[in-house]
């Protein structure tokens, strides 16, 4: 923030957390993850045809239905060019995106070494969740490709995506959200209509108290009772603070 820039010691690789979750999009050289972010949020990511044009991360939001979720598009890396500092920025996120070009005809090859190389930095072999962009699905020999590392690491979740053709964007935020675990809820006042504009977002098992907690720090201690509409067995029923609540929820606090 404003403290590390006056001392002129920022951290060029740092990105501030905004929106539901921060998933960093990672790739080799020209692996199209610039143009990827872009065809999905409104950042003001550098797509160029040539390698590196991206120097540090440009962080962009992408929509999914009523959230929006930061997409940080990051410096290509490579085993002989990545930076410590990048990798322990791309570790404080909640998830990765490996992006690949699938008409290369090194394409196996380089789902492999992408993998390994975040694998041996620690990145994504502690559950980290991460999916992998099979990107420029729309040029010759990609589909093919695509099948071959498909059957070839049954473990990986990945999606086809081209930027050019617009294939795989619509079910890109849907992938993402699921990857990152949250569920969106919405608190109601009481005898007043449910707030939807802005959603509240728990990481999966959160709890009544926990939704509590995200909307005031002391709303745990001061609610007497809650209400849930959604996953409840009946539409307002009283439940404990103990609750787990499921996506899309509608909570009422009484206080």
């Amino acid at each position: 923030g404003e403290a590390a820039r006056k001392k002129g010691k920022a951290d060029p690789y740092r990105v501030e957390r905004e929106g539901a979750g921060q998933v960093f999009v990672v790739g080799s050289p020209n692996s199209g993850k610039s143009a990827l972010v872009a065809g999905l949020t409104n950042a003001k990511v550098i797509v160029a045809p040539y390698p590196f044009a991206t120097v540090q991360p440009v962080p962009g939001m992408m929509k999914h239905e009523d959230i929006l979720i930061q997409l940080v598009d990051t410096p290509p890396i490579s085993a002989d060019n990545c930076p410590p500092a990048l990798v322990a920025s791309v570790r404080s996120g909640d998830a990765v995106m490996m992006v690949v070009d699938a008409s290369a005809d090194s394409c196996l090859d380089d789902v492999q070494d992408l993998s390994d190389l975040l694998q041996e930095r620690g990145v994504i072999n502690h559950g980290k969740p991460h999916v992998v962009a099979l990107s420029k699905i729309d040029l010759p020999a990609a589909a093919d490709n695509a099948e071959i590392v498909l059957e070839a690491y049954p473990d990986i979740k990945f999606v086809k995506v081209s930027a050019e053709s617009g294939e795989g964007l619509e079910e890109l935020p849907l992938i993402v959200f699921d990857m990152l675990d949250i569920i969106r809820l919405y608190s109601k006042p009481p005898g007043r209509d449910v707030d939807r504009a802005a959603p509240f977002v728990l990481k999966r098992g959160g709890t009544v108290a926990d939704l509590a907690g995200a909307i005031h720090r002391d709303l745990p201690r001061t609610m007497k009772s809650a209400r849930v509409w959604g996953s409840a067995r009946f539409d307002g029923q009283p439940v404990p603070r103990e609750y787990v609540l499921s996506d899309g929820d509608v909570v009422e606090f009484r206080t």
